[in-house]
């Protein structure tokens, strides 16, 4: 059975998103091709496992990272980009924006973007708000710094407790459309259940013919083709 709440995940932003069109929800496409997102690493426990399970199925994905978790593990950081990967800011403390103010949100929108940059010497196109909690003064802010919102279209709930790899599995097979942005967690909560899960869709989804890649550039065409619901 799947869970309410990763119903709930699924259904909200897929009815959300035509009412908020400049955030990236879903890359349009007919293809039988998906983009797995990490949110919350690096991580010391994770990131390599899921980055080598990947790699053992020619999948690349794209890892949201909280510059507090980057500061610590700038190596790791920077092997997601080697490994082919791509990387965006999930603030540098992961802060509720529905709970902190503006001037703080900012700064921590600047503060990881300044900490990332420097890390990979690359600019920063991606951001994720920790909790899919985004607000106007968080969508300016990165129109302004060449940055795309990013939010999702299935989220299978494996950072929950009561959520199984299994459960994990069935949600992902259930829903995956052409163009999803499947949400995932590099997160020690989620080490039951993600990393085993991963391999066991990767290994399924593969065989039906389906790809897995980082996100495309927001300029490039992907994003300029009509959505084809």
């Amino acid at each position: 059975m799947i869970d309410p709440v990763a119903i709930i995940g699924t259904h909200l932003p897929r009815a959300a998103s035509p009412l908020f069109p400049d955030l990236l929800w879903r890359i349009p496409t007919r293809e039988k091709r998906a983009y797995l997102t990490f949110d919350d690493g690096p991580t010391a426990t994770m990131t390599a496992l899921l980055a080598g399970i990947l790699e053992s199925f020619g999948a690349r994905a794209s890892f949201f990272l909280v510059g507090s978790h980057a500061e610590h593990h700038p190596d790791l950081a920077r092997s997601l980009l080697d490994g082919g990967h791509e990387i965006g800011g999930h603030t540098y403390s992961h802060p509720d924006a529905w709970r902190a103010s503006r001037a703080n949100l900012l700064e921590e929108l600047e503060r990881s973007t300044r900490l990332l940059e420097d890390i990979t010497g690359r600019p920063l196109r991606w951001m994720r708000p920790p909790y899919g909690h985004f607000t106007p003064a968080m969508i300016r802010w990165c129109a302004e710094h060449g940055q795309k919102v990013v939010m999702w279209d299935l989220a299978p709930g494996d950072y929950l407790e009561r959520i199984s790899q299994a459960d994990v599995e069935r949600h992902i097979q259930a829903y995956i459309r052409p163009g999803s942005v499947i949400v995932l967690h590099d997160n020690p909560r989620a080490a039951e259940t993600t990393p085993r899960a991963l391999e066991r869709i990767l290994e399924s989804l593969t065989a039906e013919g389906w790809s897995f890649e980082p996100l495309p550039h927001p300029d490039s065409e992907h994003h300029r083709t009509a959505d084809p619901l």
